[in-house]
Parts: C-alpha cells; structure tokens; sequence
C-alpha cells in the first residue's frame, strides 16, 4: 500500500466504500496527484445519503444495492435488471423526467420547481450554490441567467420563489387535511 501514491489511496478508500455497499454515494472532486498527504488540497469529498428512492419504471421501492441504469454519469437505481434496460433504452427526456427523484438527490438539489421558468425539475437540471444552498434551474441557460443577475435580484428572485413555494405546500397541506 505504501507504494501506492497518496492520491491513489484516496481513490482506492472511495471505491471500497462504494464496491461494499456503503449506504451512501461517494464523489470525489479533483484529487491532487501533487499532494503528499492522503487529504487533497482545496478539493472534497461530498457524501450524499438518499434514504428512499423508487424505481422509476415500477415505482417499487429500491437501495442502492439493486440494478443500476444511469443518467449521464449519474447511477438511478432500478428494480430488477430488466428494469435497468429499460429505464435505459429510454429516450432521454423521458429518462430525464423519470430518473429526477434520484439525480436531484445526488446533485443535492431539493427544490422541484425552477425559480426562474416555473418549470418541474428533471434529472437535467443544472445546480447553483446560492448562500449556501443548491438550488436546481431547469437549463444550464437559466442557471447563467440566474448567475449573471445582480446580487439583489438573485435575492429578491429567490426570496419571491420561496414565498410562492411555501404557498403551494400550505395549499397541499390544507387539501390534505380537507380530504381527511
């Protein structure tokens, strides 16, 4: 092991993880090959936990430990191995509208609707880090757009979508009580 460079070692930790069915995805951005310590410089490692997923073909509840299909580089796990093909004999916005819950999860975005558009979210939406918060836009074009706002009208843009997604889940919760 000793032989190994550091670097490496980082990278041979994350896979065992991975290849033994740690509960969590493991990502690692940009290791430095420079570095003498097994930490990189600058870099991360992001944990991201998903505790409950659903196969986007058969709704069934999955782990990460069943078939694995996949949106652009990121794993959607399905229910069976036939499900895997088909999720990925999809077209891909087909696999971008079903494979959403997971690839949102992943890229650590939690809203459903683009603060800009409107729009429902797929699995192609495109992250900003805003104050410390993801939020998912439904283009890479809006996410520019968002970017290149001023500072103040990013705030007022978000403060604004915030306010109209807390009235949508007070309105959903009161449907729900209704119905009860």
């Amino acid at each position: 092991m000793n032989s190994i460079a550091p670097s490496m070692r980082l990278a041979t930790r994350v896979m065992t993880a991975i290849c033994f069915g740690a509960t969590a995805t493991l990502a690692t951005v940009g290791c430095s090959t420079e570095s003498m310590s097994t930490d990189p410089k600058g870099d991360s490692v992001v944990l991201i936990v998903q505790t409950e997923m659903t196969c986007p073909i058969t709704g069934e509840s999955v782990t990460e430990l069943d078939e694995v299909a996949f949106f652009e580089c990121y794993a959607v796990h399905c229910k069976g191995r036939d499900s895997a093909r088909q999720f990925a004999a999809l077209e891909m916005k087909q696999r971008a509208r079903l494979g959403a819950e997971q690839v949102l999860a992943q890229k650590g975005i939690s809203n459903a609707i683009c603060p800009l558009s409107g729009d429902t979210l797929t699995a192609a939406a495109a992250p900003v880090t805003y104050e410390g918060e993801v939020i998912g836009f439904s283009s890479p074009a809006d996410a520019n757009q968002f970017r290149a706002l001023p500072r103040e009208k990013q705030s007022k843009l978000v403060a604004q979508w915030k306010a109209e997604e807390a009235a949508i889940e007070d309105a959903a919760v009161e449907t729900a009580e209704g119905e009860d």
